[in-house]
């Protein structure tokens, strides 16, 4: 047992002296607003994104995050979903670098009053950039959705194609150890 313990503490070790592994996260903030006729509708969601990753080298990583979602839209409701996903940075100047991070993810989704969830499942992309505050510390923003969705809720399928800029974006900051 004492030679596990030591073995996970040297790794441990390992890892860090190279701050190739990192954690932190997002708030995102997504507000659309649709008008048909006299009906005016907004769409709005909170999302909260804890996250860990590992730097492969300098231009690949690979991560996982969490996220925790409360939404209004006609409904009220909360989801939890998983998203694991490479990261390729393919542009750095200075301190500030260009990437895209894609991966697969599930969403559960609870709508308030109801004894069903629905499920959203997926692949997509997400352009993003980071700015390094230190050797440690990175402030992260994502921009825009590029996105193949499928989502199930009693009966209802619905399948979507996400294809811009300006319909999410969400900022956050990572810690390297």
């Amino acid at each position: 047992m004492k030679k596990i313990i030591l073995s996970a503490i040297i790794a441990a070790c390992a890892i860090t002296a190279n701050a190739q592994t990192w954690i932190g996260g997002e708030l995102g903030f997504n507000s659309t607003t649709y008008k048909s006729g006299d009906v005016k509708e907004t769409v709005s969601n909170v999302t909260i994104s804890p996250e860990i990753g590992y730097n492969l080298n300098e231009n690949w990583a690979v991560a996982a995050k969490i996220e925790f979602s409360h939404f209004e839209d006609g409904n009220t409701g909360n989801s939890v979903g998983f998203n694991p996903y490479v990261r390729y940075t393919f542009a750095k100047t200075g301190n500030l670098s260009f990437f895209i991070d894609g991966g697969l993810f599930w969403t559960n989704i609870h709508y308030k009053g109801d004894d069903k969830n629905a499920n959203n499942i997926g692949i997509g992309f997400n352009p993003g950039l980071a700015y390094s505050i230190s050797k440690k510390v990175s402030l992260v923003a994502h921009i825009g959705d590029f996105s193949y969705n499928h989502y199930k809720f009693y009966d209802t399928k619905i399948d979507r194609f996400n294809l811009g800029l300006d319909n999410s974006i969400s900022f956050g900051a990572y810690v390297a150890f």
